[in-house]
């Protein structure tokens, strides 16, 4: 029917929704998607007559990605109604397709979070591929806003507020198995051909459908905030909440409202609580901030961003630790797992035998494990050598101090082994306090001195910080 959402009906009168993007790797609720499902609910609304049920599934690797942040970093309050009647015509969308009278299936294909997640709980029935990859959730809460396209409102109703509140204010991302046990999802199947062969199966069986909340006497699970349990719910919470983000976020204490205040009304009232107070964390910087760290920063970083294109290929031969502690006997570990000759240097020949003994526990336990064999444990012990001696630094291309964060301590020993290092050494420190150009200042080749911050404990932690002069 569209680019962007494909429409075929089958011999049952079954029709199958593909959401495919173009020049898009996932689906997003942008301005195309949004066009496209309008178009495609008014086709649904002209044909209900003619169709028994319909399949919501998509041709991407996941389901749906959830909200075009690109729009939602640029809400500000001159174009604040502009989104918020974008926003709720996107959530009448969706409420006219749950209300259209016939059984509507999420066919799960991948991982579906956020906007994709909420479009999936309009559904009446939810099946998921069965693969532990797969991601569901509401996770808005971590980029400063809260779930504004129906979540709050169908979560709460859902699950009630007592099981729901968890999920949205830490904005939990969940798997499918995890999703079954909640009620999230209805089903769990092993192939892309079971999910659509289950959906129809299931809307054959299920000729017409509504929503818990659109029946007649409904009740939220648990009660609403009137009853005495979750009245005491509603009293202590916003506390536990504060005590976690000490005011410094303020998407869960705006879900929480939303959701409270939500339950108190009807379905309709609820969606526009929860707009407006989208709209007030999207307006806010907290939300813009986040979204710029967390998510197009960080994807930068993560695309390799930073890094200078076609750099050089260098590797150490032979690297000096100078100090045998936790922090150098990890360095020590990492290095020679590596298949790289490692010089560990303490104040006594004890103190750096027993940081070559770290690497040695390590090496045994993985041997247990069968994560490696004896023969490798040996040869990666063996390429660490313990001293006390700086001559043993002869020819050393790196070097790298983990003493104590003193500065006159630092400089001590990196001097003591400078004049033995090979003539292009780089010489690098891994404090994470003091400032890397005043411990430079100590050396001869300053433009050799590098900050190289490992995290501890450096054999689980694969993340190292590199900071220039």
């Amino acid at each position: 029917m569209t680019d962007v959402i494909s429409y075929e009906i089958d011999a049952d009168k079954i029709v199958t929704l593909t959401m495919d993007m173009p020049n898009q790797s996932a689906n997003t609720m942008n301005a195309a998607y949004r066009e496209a499902m309008k178009s495609t609910i008014d086709r649904l609304e002209l044909e209900k007559d003619q169709i028994s049920g319909i399949i919501l599934t998509s041709a991407k690797s996941t389901f749906f990605a959830g909200g075009d942040l690109n729009e939602i970093t640029n809400i500000n309050k001159d174009n604040a109604q502009m989104f918020f009647d974008i926003i709720e015509d996107t959530k009448k969308q969706m409420r006219r397709l749950e209300t259209l009278g016939k059984p509507v299936v999420a066919a799960i294909n991948g991982s579906a979070l956020g906007g994709g997640f909420e479009l999936v709980l309009a559904c009446h029935y939810r099946i998921c591929l069965n693969k532990p990859k797969i991601q569901l959730g509401l996770p808005e809460s971590s980029l400063g806003l809260l779930p504004g396209g129906g979540g709050i409102t169908r979560m709460v109703r859902l699950l009630g507020l007592q099981v729901a509140l968890p999920y949205l204010t830490e904005g939990r991302i969940i798997k499918p198995e995890d999703a079954l046990k909640t009620g999230l999802i209805q089903q769990m199947v092993d192939s892309t051909d079971a999910l659509i062969t289950n959906a129809k199966k299931w809307i054959k069986a299920t000729p017409s459908a509504t929503q818990p909340w659109d029946t007649k006497g409904f009740k939220i699970p648990g009660g609403t905030p009137s009853h005495p349990k979750i009245a005491q719910l509603a009293a202590i919470t916003p506390a536990m909440v504060r005590q976690k983000t000490h005011g410094c976020y303020p998407a869960p204490e705006a879900i929480l409202a939303a959701a409270i205040e939500g339950a108190q009304v009807d379905f309709d009232s609820a969606s526009t609580i929860e707009s407006r107070y989208f709209l007030r964390l999207a307006k806010g910087p907290v939300a813009k901030n986040m979204i710029n760290t967390f998510w197009f920063q960080l994807n930068a970083i993560k695309a390799g961003g930073s890094r200078p294109k076609d750099p050089p290929h260098w590797k150490a031969s032979k690297v000096g630790v100078l100090g045998a502690g936790m922090m150098g006997a990890g360095i020590a570990h990492a290095t020679a797992s590596k298949g790289i000759e490692v010089v560990l240097k303490d104040l006594t020949l004890e103190a750096a035998e027993k940081g070559k003994v770290h690497t040695a526990n390590i090496l045994e336990k993985k041997v247990k494990q069968g994560k490696i064999s004896t023969e490798k444990a040996e040869q990666v012990l063996g390429l660490i050598k313990p001293t006390t001696d700086a001559n043993d630094f002869q020819g050393c291309d790196l070097i790298i101090e983990a003493v104590f964060e003193k500065r006159e301590l630092k400089a001590t020993v990196t001097q003591e082994v400078e004049p033995f290092l090979a003539s292009d050494a780089i010489i690098a420190s891994n404090t994470s306090t003091l400032p890397i150009t005043g411990l430079a200042k100590a050396v001869k080749k300053q433009d050799k001195f590098i900050g190289l911050h490992f995290f501890s404990p450096v054999e689980k932690m694969q993340l190292v910080e590199i900071t220039k002069v």
